[in-house]
Order: structure tokens, then C-alpha cells, then sequence
């Protein structure tokens, strides 16, 4: 029986290197998009974006396979205590002399003229028509009952994989249902702006036309009206690319924008003894049993097999006939002393393969207890943030407002009042990126806890 391949676990998760981003971070690589034609807008729930994601994601159907592949094949490993059945059935024609007298006996239709010298020597062509049946029956392989159990250990670890690859699946679903809700707001944002911008368009337009300012505070006015309507053009195009995103974890097609929920903070009720109960360290567990229990297999493959066998066999010189019928039984007792250094050599191989797998346990456990606390100190962190954000934009909105009231008294250039508009803009985009980014904080807390 082929021996079970245990020890490299198909935990291909891109979680292991996530770093949570800053508040800075989240602005990047939206500018470069371009808005693609859409036909439909769609509510959706988070919820309902689990069940579409763990319905026909393309990455979770594979591992399901993989783990249906690992289960059909610890399922063949029961091989070793089931009996194997083969029927043959042959045609045989021959003058050979030794074969051609083999032929009458199974036949049983030996008389004594068949012992005569010519009869003997000079055989005429003799046909011979026979169906067999054999039996093999395994009863004592220790090496084959190891690598059963390596085979059912496989199996476990390929589903602590495929469990691990959904939750990563639902970490991300929910990293891009809040990255729409984030781009939503960042239109509200930048369209109260746009409207500011225009107003004040407007007005610089009278107060020119009235020789109150000069041309260029006109051109200033009209050129950040047309920048803050870029950046409206580009906030909107993030919810499409965001609704994109979605779409592929989703495993749906494209050109849908999503309208999504506000999605509450839910700090996880577990702790960090829970980790330990991680499926990925559960998989890791199980390719370890694994191999434990493939390096017992190695050492049993210098033991003795026992097996017993049969045969039922049925001959005639005419085709599909039965005048003949005969069986055997036996009892096999097999041992292969010296096979080379073959069994020397595999038998060092899976202790070193085993010791692979003892390494990326202690290694995920220990990350995992790390991403763990930082994950608590970012939400820390994001705490001061929070604060320092909404008295920033409390700061601005009043800068402006004062601003406001000393440019329409002639007291104030237009380059500090379109200034300060600016500064208030990206205060407000900021605030919003630190709770987006403490939401995610927040998932990623989850999935670092597990489920």
C-alpha cells in the first residue's frame, strides 16, 4: 500500500504575514482606479456575504476538495483488513508436451493411453478453458495498521485546514464589506466639500464681478472646486472597486455596487487561552499525529506479514465449460530480511519529516499568541487616535467657520480659507479611516482568537 503523505500541510492562508494598517495606510491605492460601467446596485448583509462566500468561494471549494481527496483516501487505507477478490478468466491452446499433460489433469480427464511414449512426446493440440477465483485475505500487517491510522490523521488535518481557510475566508469578507462602507462615507464627506466648494465658487465669482478680489483668488476658488470634484470622481470609484473585491471573495461576477449595513463592534468573549484550540494549530496537531504514526509504520516494515489466501479454479477443453473444478487454501507467512538501505533510510526521513512538523507548531503557536497581543495594543492604540481625530475635526470645524467669517469681511486671503477647507476635508476622511481600521482591528482579533 502506498504510504499516506502527511507532513506538509496545505495551510496556503495569506493571514500568516498580516500586519494591521495604519490610518495612513488605508488612503493608498485608490488613485490609479478608474470606474468601470455598472448595471445594478444590491443591498446585501454581512451575513448573507458569509453564506455567498462559503458557497462559492473558488479558493474554500478547493480546500474542500482536498479534504474530500484526503478522506476517500483514509478510507482505501481499511484495505488492510478487507479481502481482495480477483476472477481470471483464460484461453489456453498449446503441443507443448509438459503443458498439453497439465492441461488433462486439471481437466481430469487423464486415461492410460495419455501415458504412452508417443502420446508423451508427440501431443496433439490440447486446449484448455479455465475461470479462477482467488481470495487474498490480510491478517496480521503492523506496518499497514500504522499507516492507517497516518492516513486518518491526514484526513483530520485537511479539515482543520479547510475550517481555518473559511474563517480567513469570513476575516476577509468582512475586511471588504467595511472597506465599502468606509468608501460611502468618504463620498459623504467629499461631497459636503464639493457643495462648499461650489458655494464658494459662486460667491468669488460676485465678489470678482464686484471688484472685490482679483483674478487669481477667482482661478484659486474654481481650481479647488474642480479638485475636490476629482477627488469625489476617485472616493467613487472606490466603493466600485471595494463592490469588485467583494464580488470575487464572493465567488459572484462584477459590475454590482454593493450598499452595505453599519457593522456594530463586537469585542471577541474569548481570550487568549483559546488559541490553543485554533483549527490551524489543531491541523498542525493532527500532521504530527501523523507522522508519529508513520514513523511507527517504518518500524513495523521490519516485522513479519501474515496473510492468508484461496483459490477456486474451474477447467474444460470446451470454452464456458465446468468439468472440472478444483481449489486451494493457504496460509502466507512473509518476511523481507535485507531490502537494502532503503527501509534504513525512509524510516530516518519520517522522523526528520516529524520534526519539520514539531517546528511549525511551536512556531504558530508563538505567532499566533503574538499577533494576538498586538492586535490588543493597536485597539489600544486606535483608542488615543480616535479621540485626537474627532477633536481635530472639532478644531477645523471651527478654524473654518472663523475663517469663513473673516474672508467674507474682506480680513482674509482666499488661499487660507480654501486651505483650511482642505484641512477639515482630510481631518473628517481621517476619522473615518480610524474606525474603519478599528472594526478591522476587531475581525482580525477574532480570527486571531478563532472560532
Amino acid at each position: 500500500m502506498k504510504k499516506i503523505v502527511f507532513y506538509t500541510l496545505s495551510l496556503t492562508l495569506a493571514f500568516a504575514n498580516y500586519q494591521p494598517m495604519s490610518a495612513r495606510d488605508i488612503t493608498a491605492g485608490k488613485d490609479n482606479c478608474t470606474t468601470t460601467a455598472t448595471t445594478e446596485d444590491v443591498h446585501i448583509s454581512l451575513n448573507k456575504a458569509f453564506n455567498l462566500a462559503s458557497a462559492y468561494n473558488a479558493t474554500l471549494q478547493r480546500s474542500r476538495l482536498d479534504y474530500k481527496i484526503s478522506r476517500e483516501q483514509s478510507a482505501s487505507a481499511n484495505a488492510i483488513f478487507m479481502p481482495q477478490v480477483d476472477f481470471q478468466y483464460t484461453a489456453m491452446v498449446t503441443d507443448n508436451p509438459l503443458n498439453s499433460f497439465g492441461f488433462k489433469l486439471n481437466q481430469r480427464i487423464v486415461t492410460s493411453q495419455d501415458f504412452m511414449p508417443e502420446s508423451l512426446n508427440e501431443p496433439n493440440a490440447s486446449h484448455d478453458y479455465s475461470a479462477q477465483l482467488q481470495l487474498q485475505q490480510p491478517l496480521l500487517n503492523l506496518d499497514a495498521i500504522y499507516n492507517r491510522k497516518s492516513a486518518r490523521d491526514a484526513a483530520r488535518m485537511k479539515q482543520h485546514s479547510m475550517q481555518r481557510t473559511q474563517e480567513y475566508l469570513e476575516f476577509q469578507v468582512e475586511q471588504a464589506y467595511l472597506q465599502i462602507g468606509l468608501a460611502y462615507r468618504n463620498v459623504a464627506v467629499i461631497k459636503e466639500s464639493v457643495i462648499s466648494a461650489a458655494a464658494f465658487e459662486k460667491r468669488a465669482q460676485g465678489m470678482y464681478d464686484e471688484g472685490m478680489i482679483q483674478l487669481s483668488d477667482l482661478l484659486e476658488a474654481k481650481a479647488y472646486h474642480l479638485k475636490m470634484r476629482s477627488q469625489l470622481q476617485v472616493a467613487q470609484s472606490g466603493i466600485a472597486n471595494s463592490s469588485d473585491q467583494l464580488s470575487l471573495l464572493m465567488g459572484q461576477h462584477g459590475d454590482i455596487i454593493y450598499k452595505v449595513d453599519e457593522v456594530t463592534e463586537q469585542m471577541p468573549d474569548k481570550s487568549l487561552e483559546s488559541i490553543g484550540n485554533r483549527s490551524d494549530l489543531l491541523a498542525y496537531r493532527a500532521g504530527l499525529s501523523a507522522a508519529e504514526n508513520q514513523i511507527r509504520a517504518s518500524k513495523m516494515s521490519f516485522l513479519p506479514h501474515l496473510n492468508a489466501f484461496g483459490t477456486y479454479q474451474l477447467n474444460d477443453k470446451k470454452i464456458f465449460g465446468t468439468n472440472a473444478n478444483s481449489y486451494m487454501l493457504g496460509i502466507s507467512l512473509s518476511w523481507k530480511l535485507f531490502g537494502g538501505t532503503q527501509r534504513i533510510h525512509q524510516f530516518r526521513q519520517t522522523k526528520l519529516e516529524r520534526s519539520i512538523v514539531e517546528s511549525q507548531l511551536s512556531e504558530t503557536e508563538r505567532q499566533a499568541q503574538a499577533d494576538y497581543n498586538k492586535a490588543l495594543r493597536s485597539l489600544n492604540d486606535l483608542e488615543l487616535e480616535t479621540q485626537q481625530a474627532s477633536l481635530m475635526v472639532k478644531q477645523m470645524d471651527e478654524a473654518w467657520r472663523i475663517q469663513k467669517d473673516r474672508y467674507e469681511q474682506g480680513l482674509s486671503p482666499t488661499s487660507d480659507l480654501l486651505r483650511i477647507q482642505s484641512q477639515l476635508a482630510q481631518q473628517r476622511l481621517m476619522l473615518e479611516q480610524i474606525y474603519f481600521k478599528r472594526k478591522v482591528t476587531i475581525a482580525w482579533l477574532h480570527f486571531t482568537i478563532g472560532h
